[in-house]
Order: structure tokens, then C-alpha cells, then sequence
């Protein structure tokens, strides 16, 4: 269940990233772009061999079909790491060096709304407790402000099961 989790978000963000980062990003400063789409590819082709390996696992595989797979993943997040932390160091900046704030967060909730519900969710799951009490607000401020009160419920419960009472509190705090 975790695998599934896990690979379906590292497909979406790659896709969301494609999408609503690099191509306007494109429109902006194109050759910055494209060694990021390339990455992606690879990115996406190693997420679904990797799935397609766990996902066939039944239980009658050897211990050494096991390793491989274990130090193929390791590979895979070892590289998947440096990938992530190259977008938080250059594309991020290049992003705030192209566009306003108020662009920015345009991106952000055009993506929440692009998404399937039960995605943004997930994201909520794993995101919230990895982010600061003023990022989480910032993001959960403009999600409330642009979506059903019932989804903004949903998404509150999500990250209360994910956080601890004092943190939540701090986060509920501060949005309006």
C-alpha cells in the first residue's frame, strides 16, 4: 500500500512539474527547461520498472531477487535525491528570478484544482509534516480560500492524523 502510494505521487509530481512549473517556465527561459523534462523521463521510466518489480512481488521470489530489488530502490532514491535537491537549489530560484509571488501562488492553486481530489490528499499526507508551521498556513490559507468548505474539512483531517495536536494548532492559528 505504501509502494502504491509512494509511486503514484513520484509519477504526479513529475507530471504537476511538467506541467504547471516548467511550461510556463518554457515560455520564460526555454533552455533552462529542458534538461528538466529529460531528467523526468528517465525519472518516470525507473518509477514504473521499479513499481512493476515491487507490484509482481508474490512472495515466491529468492532472497537475491529481494537485494536487487532493495539495492536498485537505493539507486533509484539515491539519485531521485540529488534530482530534487538540484530543483530546490536552481529551479526554484529560477522560478522566483521569472516570476511574481503572486504568480507563483496563481501556480499553486491552479495545480490544487488541476488535481484529482484524492491525489491532493495524499500530497497533503506526506507534504504538512515536512513543511514549517508558516508554509503549511500560507498553502492551507489559499486552499481554503478557493476550495468547498468540505474539501478544506477533508484536507484538515488528513493532516491531523499526520501531526501532533500542538503543531496543528500552531498551523490553524495563523490562517484566517
Amino acid at each position: 500500500a505504501l509502494g502504491t502510494e509512494v509511486f503514484h505521487l513520484l509519477k504526479d509530481h513529475t507530471a504537476t512539474e511538467n506541467q504547471f512549473v516548467l511550461a510556463p517556465l518554457a515560455k520564460r527561459n526555454a533552455e533552462f527547461t529542458n534538461h528538466y523534462l529529460e531528467e523526468h523521463s528517465e525519472i518516470d521510466e525507473q518509477e514504473l520498472a521499479l513499481a512493476n518489480r515491487l507490484f509482481a512481488f508474490d512472495g515466491s521470489q529468492s532472497n537475491e531477487e529481494g537485494h536487487l530489488f532493495y539495492l536498485d530502490l537505493c539507486d533509484f532514491q539515491s539519485n531521485y535525491l540529488k534530482h530534487i535537491n538540484e530543483e530546490d537549489r536552481l529551479l526554484e530560484t529560477e522560478m522566483h528570478n521569472q516570476f511574481t509571488d503572486e504568480e507563483l501562488i496563481g501556480h499553486q492553486i491552479e495545480i490544487m484544482q488541476a488535481m484529482p481530489f484524492d491525489t491532493l490528499l495524499l500530497w497533503f499526507k506526506y507534504i504538512v509534516p515536512a513543511r514549517r508551521v508558516d508554509e503549511n498556513a500560507q498553502v492551507l490559507t489559499s486552499f481554503k480560500q478557493n476550495a468547498p468548505a468540505e474539501a478544506f474539512e477533508a484536507v484538515l483531517a488528513i493532516i491531523a492524523s499526520q501531526l501532533d495536536a500542538e503543531e496543528l494548532k500552531a498551523i490553524l492559528k495563523i490562517i484566517p
